[in-house]
């Protein structure tokens, strides 16, 4: 299953900072076993830069953004992308560009903690909770 990963999902992962913990841990154990493609956007490294620097420090944060390259793919963005978050009703700008690179790479869904991201499911683009995506894997 190809699953776009929100930022706070891998902050929450190399920061152990959630409650679910042993979920998150579960999520990235199906990625390691290829039962999941795991899939981000470089907006989504460069958000975990910024805060796994600060909590970590430079040298940590360089091998954690390494970790997530070999693990991950990079999927691209393009103008029409962009295009179609603004102009679409969605009030955060950044998740509504994730959600529409996401329908132009073809993603089967988007794995995400923020209570705003997960109402912008569709029936062809469905996004869950940690819990959620692990529940529907089995």
């Amino acid at each position: 299953m190809r699953i776009f990963f929100d930022v706070n999902i891998i902050l929450d992962f190399f920061l152990e900072r959630s409650p679910n913990q042993t979920v998150i841990n579960s999520l990235f154990e199906k990625v390691d076993k290829q039962e999941i493609a795991g899939f981000v956007t470089i907006s989504v490294i460069q958000t975990c830069a910024f805060y796994l620097i600060q909590a970590k420090g430079s040298k940590v944060s360089k091998e954690i953004i390494g970790v997530i390259c070999r693990k991950f793919q990079l999927v691209e963005g393009s103008k029409m992308d962009v295009m179609s978050a603004v102009e679409s009703e969605h009030e955060d700008i950044e998740d509504a560009i994730h959600f529409f690179i996401c329908l132009s790479n073809d993603i089967q869904g988007i794995v995400t903690s923020d209570k705003g991201f997960l109402k912008m499911a569709k029936p062809h683009l469905p996004i869950f909770t940690p819990l959620e995506l692990i529940s529907s894997l089995k």
